[in-house]
This record gives structure tokens, sequence and C-alpha cells, in this order.
């Protein structure tokens, strides 16, 4: 059997057990005047909830850990939160950011679950191994590209640009030995190929 009918198997599968679990956003207006925001926001998650969390667990070869999360939409910048806390989730972007910030800060959350980390790797870099991926997997590989581009421009203290060149530069090979190695310093079970695959962004 191909891998690649292997990965549409595997993928096939994922989609059906997010489909039976209670994964779910609570999305909430930080004041009233955000309601339409907030309706968006729940919007995409009512039509590609499930996608989401499918693609999340295929490309990264892990659960999703978390049955329900918060999310306060506000006039302000985006973050994941923290385990105790809520993601926000800024009202004011159009709708395409605005499923690509939600997914972008789920899988922040999401990679809590590598505790350990390479030294050499912050953050946003080990997201943007898979993030570029997951947006393929829901959206199709030209949102993909463009939402890479988008993050690329932002003015921010933090180099998005560099971070998403570094990602993108690296050889598909080098993205397997990098994730297996996360995979395997957090107890997770090795081999995964799922990061690898046509939908490339760049």
């Amino acid at each position: 059997m191909g891998a690649r009918l292997l990965r549409t198997i595997a993928a096939a599968l994922l989609l059906f057990a997010a489909a039976t679990h209670a994964q779910d956003v609570d999305f909430v207006p930080s004041n009233p005047a955000l309601r339409h925001a907030t309706r968006v926001y729940e919007a995409i998650w009512d039509e590609y909830g499930t996608r989401i969390v499918a693609a999340l667990e295929t490309r990264t070869c892990m659960p999703f850990s978390e049955d329900k999360v918060s999310a306060i939409v506000a006039d302000a910048v985006s973050n994941s939160g923290g385990p105790e806390h809520p993601m926000r989730l800024r009202a004011t972007y159009s709708e395409d950011v605005k499923q690509a910030t939600l997914v972008h800060e789920l899988g922040h959350r999401h990679l809590w679950q590598l505790s350990e980390r390479l030294d050499d790797l912050d953050g946003h870099q080990i997201l943007y191994l898979v993030l570029d991926r997951v947006w393929a997997d829901v959206w199709g590989s030209d949102f993909a590209a463009e939402r890479v581009r988008d993050e690329s421009d932002w003015d921010n203290r933090y180099d998005y640009a560099s971070a998403w060149s570094w990602a993108l530069a690296l050889e598909p090979g080098e993205r397997e030995r990098l994730w297996n190695e996360l995979l395997a310093m957090n107890g997770f079970q090795g081999g995964c190929r799922s990061s690898l695959d046509d939908n490339e962004a760049g």
C-alpha cells in the first residue's frame, strides 16, 4: 500500500475520531460591540472545527488534548492564552485572517504538549513546522501560501518573516527529523511522516 494512500486513510480515521469527540471552542465577546465578530468566529468553528482538529492531529501525530477551549474576542492582539487562561482573538481581522489566526493560536495550545523543546527552536519555529500544512488541509494550498505571506509582513517585536523563511527553507526530510525528535523528547511515538506531503505553502 502506497505512502500517500496510507496518509489519506490516516487522515480519514482522524477526521472520524475528531467528529466523535467533544472538542469545542467557546467564543466570548469582550464587550457587546464585538458580538458580530464573535459570531463570525463561531461560524468558522461550526463549519471547519472538526477539520481543524483532524488536521492538527494528523500533521502533528498527537491527539488534541483539550476538550473545550475558551476564546475572548477582543479589540486587541491575538494570543494563545495559557493552560488556565482563554485564548484572545482580534475582532477586527478580515474573515480569512480570522480563520488563519484561530488555527495559529489553537496550534500553539496544541503544541503545549511538547513541553521539552529543542534548544535552538522557539515556539513559532516549532509551530511553523506544521502550520502551513494544517491551513492547506483545511482551506487549500493557495490559502496557506497567502497566510504565510501575510504573517511574514506582521510588524511585531517577533520576526515572523525570518521564522517562516527558516521553516519553508527546510528540506522535507529535515522537517520530519526535527518533528520526530520533538515527539521522542516528549514521550510520543516516533515515525511521524504526516508533516510531509505536497502541500507546500512557499
